[in-house]
């Protein structure tokens, strides 16, 4: 397996490339708005992680309640995907214990970025916090805020907003705060195409997964026996599309997240600006 900065132009077998500064022990928290989406746009990454050293943690948002191809499965298939969502992250090597569950019904994830009493008791807000401080994670990865689903969203600007009050001197009765590191984006359907941005490069990281890698993210997304009418139009197509030179090729993009402002660019302008 390798890694590649396409903005820098470097690839090599160091996680470092995707993580800067990368340490072995650390926390990797995935942000999966529905249960499969991981699998699909960061399943490679996960194998990563767990291969140097790492523990993925999975935050699964939504039940899934919504995922039935059949009216026989409406009342099931909310269990039946918690269990196929086991054996998946099972093929990843990740163990049960390292799934959380936030069992927001599916299509509702954006009422959740409010911080508010819900039906379900805690807020969304404060049990991710909760759960970012307690397993001390410093990673967070998480589904792109392009225009696939209002779920994939609603993710996405937990990952951008409520993420980095993890860190932050706040609510300490829901723990000591643990400073995020790093943050990245990974696609799920459709994101990250180059024309998206002419000059530049919408994603600037990837994972160039082998074979033995692949094959096991194609296991874990089998593994997903409900959902096969719902992806056989975007799981397989996508999985070929991604194969190239030495392996196959998942894309990521950093997320920066209170860069702070460089003033030299304007404080050297304002030398050259004259009175009025």
């Amino acid at each position: 397996m390798e890694f590649v900065d396409f903005k820098q132009g470097i690839r090599g077998h160091k996680l470092e490339i995707i993580f800067p500064g990368w340490q072995t022990g650390e926390n990797v928290a995935f942000y999966s708005p529905h249960d499969d989406d991981v699998v699909l746009g960061a399943g490679a990454l996960v194998h990563a992680v767990m291969k140097n050293g790492g523990h993925p943690r999975i935050f699964i948002f939504c039940r899934g309640d919504a995922g039935y191809s059949s009216t026989r499965e409406k009342n099931s298939i909310a269990k039946v995907r918690e269990a196929e969502s086991a054996r998946a992250y099972g093929e990843l090597d990740v163990p049960t214990g390292a799934i959380t569950r936030f069992d927001i019904p599916d299509f509702a994830l954006m009422e959740t970025l409010i911080r508010r009493p819900s039906v379900l008791g805690e807020t969304v807000f404060d049990r991710l916090i909760a759960h970012l401080r307690a397993d001390k994670i410093s990673r967070v990865v998480f589904s792109s805020g392009h225009n696939e689903h209002a779920d994939h969203t609603a993710a996405f600007l937990h990952g951008i907003y409520t993420s980095p009050q993890a860190g932050d001197p706040i609510l300490t009765d829901l723990g000591p705060p643990s400073p995020i590191r790093s943050y990245l984006a990974y696609s799920v359907w459709t994101d990250f195409a180059p024309a998206a941005e002419p000059g530049g490069w919408p994603a600037d990281k990837g994972v160039l997964a082998g074979s033995d890698e692949e094959n096991a993210v194609r296991r874990a997304l089998e593994a997903f026996s409900s959902q096969g009418k719902i992806m056989a139009g975007t799981a397989a197509a996508s999985r070929e599309a991604r194969r190239t030179e030495g392996g196959f090729l998942e894309l990521h993009r950093t997320v920066d997240i209170r860069k702070p402002v460089d003033y030299a660019p304007y404080q050297e302008r304002l030398k050259g600006i004259r009175k009025a």
